[in-house]
């Protein structure tokens, strides 16, 4: 089966967030009853229709159904990701990025970013850092305002890595050495195009 062309990482993300707001009609139609005896009597005893007589098609004043783009996506829902949990990932390697001894080859820096921009330039990040076949990547948070627990970009990168487009192009991720950043920067390790 032949593909069209192939979306931009900002045309795919766009389609994402518009999938994810599609829902699936609910159909009119009512259902056949059963029949009964005396119908079914009925029916077995009214005469047959010519060979002559042209079939009468009805026009369906219903909508065409068409299932939800993002149902077809989601095949098999893949575990949640939170840092350090490394299952789709082999033990060396996860024990490699865990220790930030993977090859980093791109770096992302949303210091300064809001939440939705942040979200914005982390999909872009992923989607050409995936395009491009690297492997390893590492984002920067930031740990937050000082006295504050947490910040929230940092809070936010775990549910942004587990919404589409971007949990399909992620394996594992996992909190930065220090040298890397620590605390404020994680490790990104993402899936390989095929073909």
């Amino acid at each position: 089966m032949a593909r069209g062309p192939r979306l931009s990482p900002e045309d795919e993300i766009l389609w994402f967030r518009v999938a994810e707001t599609v829902a699936p009609l609910k159909s009119k139609r009512k259902k056949p009853a059963l029949q009964s005896d005396e119908t079914a009597s009925a029916t077995e005893a009214a005469p047959a229709k010519k060979p002559a007589d042209k079939p009468k098609v009805a026009k369906s004043r219903e909508p065409l159904h068409v299932a939800s783009p993002s149902a077809a996506l989601r095949r098999k829902t893949p575990p949640q990701l939170e840092p350090g949990r490394l299952v789709d990932i082999d033990r060396r390697n996860a024990e490699r990025l865990r220790k930030g001894q993977l090859e980093l080859e791109a770096k992302l820096d949303l210091h300064g970013h809001r939440q939705f921009e942040a979200e914005d330039a982390l999909a872009r990040f992923l989607a050409a850092s995936q395009a491009a076949g690297k492997r390893c990547v590492l984002v920067i948070t930031g740990k937050g305002r000082l006295g504050s627990e947490d910040g929230i970009l940092r809070q936010r990168l775990g549910e942004w890595l587990n919404a589409e487009p971007n949990r399909g192009r992620v394996v594992a991720f996992a909190r930065a050495q220090p040298k890397h950043g620590g605390g404020g920067a994680f490790y990104i390790l993402l899936k390989r195009l095929r073909g």
